[in-house]
C-alpha cells in the first residue's frame, strides 16, 4: 500500500486522518468521523503522552496530565524521511483552560547521511515504535475497523 499518513488527530468525539497516496502521493484524502477507534488506536495516542513530556521538556511525571490529540507528520530530504509534531494538552492545576502543546518537529533519522543521530533533532527509537503503532491504528480506521465494527465481529463469531 503506498498510502502515507500526513495528520491524525483525535478531539471531542472525532477521528480526523488526512493521508495522501497514489504516484508520487499527489493523491489527498481525507476523513473525520464520529464512529469510535478501536481501543488500540486510543491507547496508541495515548501511549505518546510521555514522549510529549520528554520532547517538551517537562518533568517525567506531567505526562499522567497531558492527553495527546494528534499527530502531524512530515516528509523531507533524499530519503523523504518521516518526521512528527505531536500535539498535546496539559491540564492545568490553576487554570480553567488547558496548555495546548506542540513538541519540535523531529525526524525518524537526519535529513542527510552527512549528519549524525542527535537527540536534538531525532525522535527516539521508543517514539518512532509509538508513532508507527498509531499509524498502523489509523489505517485501520480508514480501512473500516472500528470501535463497533470489531463488536459485530465478535458476535458473529460467537453464533
Amino acid at each position: 500500500m503506498d498510502r502515507r499518513i500526513t495528520k491524525i488527530k483525535y478531539s471531542k468525539g472525532f477521528v480526523s486522518i488526512d493521508w495522501t497516496q497514489g504516484e508520487g502521493n499527489n493523491d489527498e484524502y481525507s476523513i473525520k468521523c464520529s464512529e469510535p477507534p478501536r481501543q488500540e488506536f486510543v491507547s496508541a495516542m495515548l501511549g505518546l503522552n510521555k514522549y510529549v513530556a520528554e520532547m517538551c521538556e517537562l518533568p517525567e511525571n506531567y505526562a499522567v496530565r497531558l492527553t495527546t490529540q494528534g499527530v502531524s507528520f512530515n516528509y523531507g530530504g533524499e530519503n523523504e524521511t518521516m518526521g512528527a509534531t505531536i500535539t498535546a494538552q496539559m491540564k492545568l492545576l490553576n487554570s480553567n483552560a488547558p496548555l495546548n502543546l506542540n513538541t519540535p518537529n523531529k525526524t525518524v533519522e537526519p535529513y542527510s547521511e552527512s549528519q549524525p543521530w542527535s537527540e536534538k533533532t531525532c525522535l527516539s527509537e521508543e517514539c518512532v515504535d509509538a508513532l508507527a503503532e498509531l499509524e498502523s491504528e489509523a489505517n485501520k480506521y480508514i480501512d473500516g475497523q472500528r470501535a463497533q465494527a470489531r463488536l459485530f465481529e465478535e458476535e458473529k463469531e460467537a453464533c
